[in-house]
C-alpha cells in the first residue's frame, strides 16, 4: 500500500532531488546523478587521523568511548562547505522532507559495510529524536533509518531508548563541543532493561558530531545490561584536528 501510494504521490507532485532539489522523474535514490557522484566522492575522502576512508575509519570520538562504544563506523566525512552544499541538502532532506527514498539509500549503504559481519541476533535501535522536533516535522528520521537498516539485514528491531520527559535540553547543532556531552547527561533511559539485556546492539543515528548523543545512549544501554553496542551513523562530522575537538 505505501509504495502505491508513494507512486501516485511521485505521479502528481515530480520528486526533487534530496542534494540539488532539481525536480526529476527517476530519483530510486532519492537524489540526482549528480549528487549521487558528489556523494561517491566524499566516500573516498580519508581520515587526517589514520588515513583510511570514511567507510574503513574505526577511529571514535572521545565522548563516545566514554560511553562504552568500541565499534563505530560512517559512511562519509561531513565537511560543509560551497562544494559539499548538497551532502549538507541531503541530511536536511532526511531530517525535515520525509525523503524515504534517501533515507533507504543510506540505510542500505550502512547495511554495506556491515554485511556478514555482525551476529545474526542482533538487535537495531536509534537515539531518538527532540520530542519537539517530532512534533514539528511529524516523524523520526533516525528510527526510520533504523527500522530500514534492520529490515535489510533481517536483524529486530526495537525501541530500546527514549528521552526522559523532565528534561527540556536544547538541540545540540546550537551547542559547542564542551556543551554537547553536558547538555545530554542523564536525558536518556532504556524503555525496557530486558529487552536490552545481554543483547548485541546496533545503534543508529543520522550524523555524528561531537559524539556526545551516542555517547550517552551506549551508556545507557550497557548500564540496562547490553553485551555489546556497535555504532553507525550515516556521517561524522569532519574537523582538521581531532585531538582538540574530541
Amino acid at each position: 500500500m505505501r509504495n502505491i501510494l508513494s507512486t501516485l504521490h511521485d505521479l502528481i507532485f515530480v520528486p526533487k532531488c534530496g542534494g540539488c532539489h532539481t525536480r526529476m522523474r527517476n530519483l530510486e535514490d532519492g537524489m540526482c546523478t549528480s549528487c549521487h557522484r558528489l556523494y561517491l566522492d566524499e566516500k573516498d575522502e580519508f581520515c587526517d587521523f589514520c588515513g583510511l576512508s570514511a567507510s574503513i575509519c574505526t577511529c571514535i570520538p572521545q565522548n563516545m568511548m566514554i560511553g562504552g562504544c568500541i565499534d563505530y563506523r560512517k559512511l562519509i566525512f561531513y565537511r560543509k562547505n560551497p562544494h559539499t552544499a548538497p551532502i549538507h541538502n541531503m541530511f536536511y532532506s532526511v531530517k525535515r522532507s520525509y525523503n524515504l527514498a534517501l533515507i533507504d539509500f543510506f540505510a542500505d549503504e550502512l547495511y554495506k559495510i556491515d554485511k556478514g559481519m555482525l551476529p545474526k541476533d542482533c538487535v537495531v535501535t536509534y537515539a531518538p529524536r527532540l520530542k519537539k522536533s517530532v512534533k514539528k516535522y511529524g516523524y523520526d528520521h533516525g528510527k526510520l533509518l533504523a527500522e530500514k537498516y534492520a529490515k535489510v539485514g533481517e536483524y529486530r528491531f526495537e525501541t530500546l531508548i527514549k528521552r526522559k520527559n523532565k528534561y527540556g535540553r536544547s538541540e545540540q547543532k546550537l551547542l559547542n563541543f564542551r556543551q554537547r556531552a553536558a547538555n545530554v547527561k542523564d536525558v536518556f533511559s532504556v524503555t525496557d532493561e530486558k529487552a536490552a539485556q545481554g543483547k548485541h546492539i546496533i545503534l543508529i543515528d543520522d550524523v555524528v558530531t561531537s559524539g556526545a548523543t551516542l555517547g550517552e545512549c551506549v551508556s545507557v544501554l550497557y548500564a540496562a545490561g547490553a553485551r555489546s553496542v556497535t555504532c553507525r551513523s550515516i556521517a561524522h562530522t569532519y574537523r582538521k584536528n581531532k585531538q582538540k575537538n574530541y
